[in-house]
């Protein structure tokens, strides 16, 4: 094969070594060392020397899982929130307006569904309306 291993452990995560010599450290290796690094239960010297890595390779890992933590949170935030305002009237019957129905009003369309209609389907289609074009 070569002189490389294919593979090591370290912090009990499987490290794979490509040819060459190039590891491969897994985005749940990076995030396990951020939490420690983190909590303070490692030192960055500490990892430094068991992986055999340079100061600012750490602090990349660190940098980088904080970043899509934070791409992966806005990115929650930007489409989950909808505004339902729930409105309790009176209807004359002579209307002809079913109140068997619910009505869901948009800025471009009005939409009526039988009262019984599942609740994660009209969330499905609320949101499929009001996501961006």
């Amino acid at each position: 094969m070569g002189q490389f291993p294919q593979s090591f452990e370290v912090y009990g995560f499987t490290i794979e070594v490509h040819a060459g010599g190039r590891r491969v450290w897994p985005p749940s290796f990076k995030r396990f060392v951020k939490d420690k690094l983190d909590s303070g239960e490692l030192a960055v010297g500490d990892v430094m020397r068991t992986c055999n890595v340079s100061q600012s390779l750490v602090y990349k890992w660190r940098s980088d899982v904080r970043r899509a933590e934070t791409r992966r949170t806005s990115r929650r935030e930007e489409r989950v929130f909808s505004e339902v305002i729930v409105e309790e009237q009176q209807l004359p019957v002579a209307l002809g307006i079913d109140t068997d129905q619910i009505h869901v009003r948009f800025r471009e369309v009005d939409l009526a569904f039988p009262a019984a209609y599942p609740v994660d389907d009209l969330v499905k289609i609320i949101l499929a309306v009001e996501a961006p074009a």
